[in-house]
């Protein structure tokens, strides 16, 4: 049985999670708590297996009670978060503090609540059964790396994807990365104004320009740009130019936006020979596909080891089909990125 511990302010929020997982075979609570202060002191005692953690509590905030369990109980984290430009901030904070992923609470309908006990229950099953919560040996991201320095390389465009535990990984190679790259094209699983507000930190943060993608951006050397929550990304070629489209249409392996769209729409665009394509950690197969076609039209591929992965579930998927050139640890993702546009 995976063993769960439910933090939230709201005594409703604790009720109907709680009578929830009374009856699952798989998921026990095993306690609840109403502030992380609390929390602490249950944690000691009952060493869940898994914490659900509200975003915005009275007290000790989540991100503080973070701070705390991290060094001392390292336990997977899935936060809580609400649709308000001040939960997705805090959300954000908190998976690049530590906490594995999140879900949005319901907006109050029926359906909406349906959707966060099946995302959550999927969630509390996948990272429940690891053997070690391996965010937490992500490496702290050191200083730039020397650039290309008017280097000519045959690499016009980097593609990444990821998924749990990709704002981390995706945080410590951006912040590495030189200003003098090709651009970069992002698939991260994560909601619509998650993505505005998470592009927004990493262009704050890591000394590169990092914008939400938008329909018709044409794309500048040095530039990354980050798909929109709930809206595919694929690039496209005019010209010699590479330009970005956004397209909704039903979600693929299970996404919206999904990194086999991206990948794909480069493959199938004829432009695999010119990509350089990163498949970081996350759960599921998304990206495999995609990424086993920019290697085939003769584009250069890297896949996260299963060591340095949060979920080695995408990056294993590509592993398996032939798909991954070259397998390496994050912590070397970015030396290997600028090896390959040297070559």
């Amino acid at each position: 049985m995976i063993k769960l511990l439910i933090v939230d302010d709201q005594n409703v929020v604790r009720n109907v999670l709680s009578e929830m997982f009374a009856n699952n075979k798989t998921i026990q609570v095993v306690g609840t708590a109403a502030n992380a202060l609390e929390a602490k002191r249950l944690v000691p005692q009952l060493r869940p297996d898994v914490i659900s953690l509200d975003v915005d509590m009275p007290g000790m905030s989540g991100i503080e009670f973070l701070d705390w369990l991290i060094p001392n109980f390292p336990t997977p984290v899935i936060m809580l978060s609400t649709y308000t430009v001040t939960g997705a901030n805090a959300t954000i904070q908190a998976l690049q503090r530590g906490a594995m992923d999140f879900v949005k609470k319901p907006d109050g309908t029926e359906s909406d609540f349906l959707r966060m006990l099946e995302e959550l229950t999927f969630k509390i099953k996948k990272l429940g059964i690891l053997t070690k919560p391996k965010q937490y040996i992500i490496p702290t991201a050191n200083s730039k790396l020397t650039g290309l320095k008017g280097k000519q390389t045959n690499i016009k465009l980097i593609a990444i994807g990821a998924s749990t535990g990709g704002t981390q990984a995706l945080d410590f190679i951006l912040h590495q990365l030189p200003n003098d790259l090709p651009p970069i094209v992002v698939v991260q699983h994560m909601p619509e104004h998650f993505t505005t507000l998470f592009a927004q930190r990493l262009n704050q943060t890591t000394g590169l320009p990092v914008k939400e993608a938008a329909h018709g951006d044409i794309l500048e050397t040095g530039h990354v740009y980050l798909a929109p929550g709930d809206q595919h990304l694929l690039v496209r070629r005019m010209a010699g130019r590479y330009y970005l489209e956004l397209e909704v249409f039903d979600k693929v392996s299970g996404h919206r936006p999904s990194v086999d769209v991206l990948f794909n729409s480069i493959a199938k665009g004829k432009m695999g020979n010119d990509c350089l394509a990163v498949l970081l950690t996350g759960m599921g197969r998304d990206g495999a596909i995609g990424l086993k076609g920019i290697k085939d039209a003769g584009g250069r591929t890297v896949g996260q080891d299963e060591e340095s992965s949060v979920v080695y579930g995408m990056p294993k998927e590509a592993f398996l089909l032939g798909a991954v050139e070259k397998q390496v640890s994050l912590s070397n993702i970015p030396n290997v990125i600028l090896q390959i546009l040297e070559s």
